[in-house]
Formats: structure tokens, sequence, C-alpha cells
């Protein structure tokens, strides 16, 4: 009986030396962002961009104190920033997509402290959540991966720069 405890004790350290040597993890390559996904994430980077380009003309309204149309700004045209941001959020990896999370919730604290500013009609508190607003919104733009982000707009020449000429001569 002795000797069957002993072959039972040599054939489980045997198992265990196979399964532990055998059957050791895999190297996973890091996790990358496929071409679909770049697709996708420059579709929505490419819609947060076009709301940046629109942040001067906030601004100007925050400039002028006019308090209506920075409130419709704020509830039109920024109105499904939110939507956009968590959309971008869940084509990113995990680790990006936490940072972008926790920019659309400091965007949005921004936003609401806009409109409040907007109700007191206090045009410092207007200018300092703008410049928070501003900030978060190019860092969440900067965790887009370099090959979505989107290309910035060939400006078109202002129309003092053009040379007019007279279609008819006389």
């Amino acid at each position: 009986m002795k000797w069957y405890r002993s072959l039972m004790a040599i054939v489980l350290v045997a198992i265990a030396t196979l399964s532990v040597g055998c059957g050791g993890s895999t190297v996973k390559a890091p996790p990358t962002y496929t071409p679909e996904k770049i697709s996708q994430i420059q579709i929505y980077a490419g819609r947060l961009a076009q709301s940046q380009e629109r942040l001067p003309e906030l601004l100007g309204y925050i400039e002028k104190k006019n308090w209506a149309n920075i409130d419709n700004f704020i509830h039109g045209p920024l109105g499904e920033l939110r939507t956009q941001m968590i959309r971008l959020s869940n084509q990113l990896l995990e680790a990006d997509k936490k940072q972008v999370v926790a920019l659309a919730d400091d965007i949005a604290a921004d936003l609401e402290g806009m409109s409040v500013a907007v109700e007191e009609y206090d045009q410092n508190k207007a200018y300092d959540t703008y410049d928070a607003f501003e900030r978060d919104f190019a860092a969440l733009l900067d965790v887009v991966p370099e090959a979505a982000r989107p290309t910035p707009k060939q400006s078109d020449p202002d129309a003092a720069d053009l040379v007019r000429q007279p279609i008819l001569t006389e």
C-alpha cells in the first residue's frame, strides 16, 4: 500500500509539472485599432471637430452678453455633444474610453455651469466656464488616435484677399 501512495504522488507531480510547463499563457498582442474602428472614430471625431470650429461663435455671444443666443447655442448646436462623445468613447480602447468618459463628464459640467451663468447674467462666470469647456474639449479631441483625427479644414480665403476683376469691360 505504501508503494501505491508513492506511485500516486509521483504521477500527480508529473501531471502538475506537465500542466504548468505546457499550459503557459500565450502572449497576446496589445489591442489596436482596426481600420474599421478608425473609420468609425473618424466619423464621430469629425462631428466633434465641427462643433469645436463653432466655439468662436459662442465666445462672440459671451462678449456681447447675448444671453438668449448663448443659451440657444448651448442647447442647440452643442445639445448633441454628450451623445456624440459617448458614441466616440464606445469605439475607443478601454484606457482611452475611460479618459473620454471622464472628459465628457467635465464638458457636461462646464456646459451646465455656462447655463447657470446665463441664468444669472454673469459674464465673468460665462467666460470662466467657456475657458474650462474649451480646454476640456481640446483634451477630449487629443485622446482620439492620431490616424482617426480629423484634418483641419482648409480655410477659404477672406473676401479681402481675393483679387476682383470686372467681368464686363467697356
